[in-house]
């Protein structure tokens, strides 16, 4: 039996006070975070593009039980 697993992804972006101007507050987008799950929810990876790195991918993945040992 083949079984087709779909990893659940959520979109956040990232934004920066641009300023203030009669009490209202501007944002400048500045980036994105990208935070992909497995099917029990749990985090399998986080990726981050931002403005001021554009050429460079930033990835963190959960530590594994053999990282935490060393």
């Amino acid at each position: 039996m083949e079984r087709n697993f779909k990893m659940a992804s959520q979109n956040f972006t990232l934004k920066v006070k641009a300023g203030e101007k009669d009490g209202t507050t501007f944002w400048d987008r500045c980036g994105v975070v990208f935070v992909n799950t497995n099917e029990a929810g749990e985090i399998t990876s986080i990726s981050v593009r931002h403005n001021m790195f554009p050429n460079v991918d930033m990835v963190a993945f959960p530590r594994r039980e053999k990282d935490e040992q060393e």
